[in-house]
């Protein structure tokens, strides 16, 4: 099972759209409390994307720049995951700053 991260835009007179997802592995949760943005991740349900977007480029930063991150990697997972995750994650908050956050 994947951890599913969704931005969910309402716009008036029409439905919730979701308007960015990304999936990635629940394994990487041990990195995601070392660089501080477990919360951001899996605690945010129902908030603004930008309410969370300073901790998500923060954390993308840490695990871009320290090596010593990948012994918390899961076997088969590398840090480019990680990486990539983050990365989308941050792109879709500053994109779409005032959709809300859904998580599964």
């Amino acid at each position: 099972m994947s951890f599913l991260f969704q931005l969910v835009r309402e716009d008036e007179g029409m439905p919730p759209a979701v308007v960015f997802e990304d999936s990635t592995t629940p394994g990487l949760v041990p990195v995601w409390e070392a660089v501080g943005v477990y919360d951001a991740l899996y605690n945010s349900d129902g908030k603004r994307a930008r309410d969370v977007s300073r901790a998500i480029a923060h954390g993308l930063d840490r695990v871009t720049e320290d090596p010593s991150l990948a012994q918390l990697m899961p076997p088969g997972v590398s840090q480019t995951e990680a990486i990539r995750f983050l990365d989308n994650v941050n792109r879709g908050c500053t994109t779409h700053g005032a959709a809300w956050i859904q998580t599964r």
